[in-house]
């Protein structure tokens, strides 16, 4: 893989603490996006930095071969807005029991659009109407345009990609 580059997101304290652990127990998925969107797949690797694993487009699936304790987030590849896995944030693996037989069944992991708060949905369209450098000109309170600032900076997040 990849050296990691990594961010934590803005009000996210708990994705700043999660990162892979040691295992040894395999977990065998199916990423399938259900969403209209480009999908960013990101693994938290060992330092809690994220890894791009796959962008996944609308209707597209990939199957990854990964561990118990190995975190997965999900990201709108074109904005950096958060996407939901089982009606959660965060996939972390459930492990392969050999008993299952072999071939091992792959889990389906949908991806889909949560709910966003109302205040969420009026950040991204304005992120998406209003140009970053233009947001200090907009007669609004100054606490208002610093968190239009920040979730605009959500868009430009980088990651490093799995090779």
């Amino acid at each position: 893989m990849a050296s990691p580059v990594g961010e934590s997101e803005a009000g996210s304290s708990t994705l700043h603490r999660l990162r892979s652990g040691r295992s040894q127990i395999h977990s065998f998925v199916r990423f399938v996006n259900l969403t209209l969107r480009k999908v960013d797949i990101v693994w938290l690797n060992y330092e809690g930095a994220r890894v791009r694993y796959k962008t996944l487009h609308p209707g597209q699936f990939v199957d990854v071969n990964t561990f118990v304790g190995h975190p997965w987030i999900f990201r709108d590849a074109d904005t950096g807005d958060r996407l939901m896995v089982q009606l959660k944030e965060v996939y972390e693996p459930i492990g392969y029991n050999i008993a299952q037989g072999w071939p091992p069944q792959r889990r389906i992991v949908n991806i889909t659009i949560p709910v966003y708060t109302l205040q969420e949905r009026c950040l991204q369209v304005l992120r998406d109407i209003v140009p970053a450098n233009m947001i200090n000109r907009l007669d609004l309170p100054s606490a208002l345009k610093q968190e239009m600032m920040e979730y605009s900076a959500i868009k430009t997040r980088h990651y490093s990609s799995c090779t």
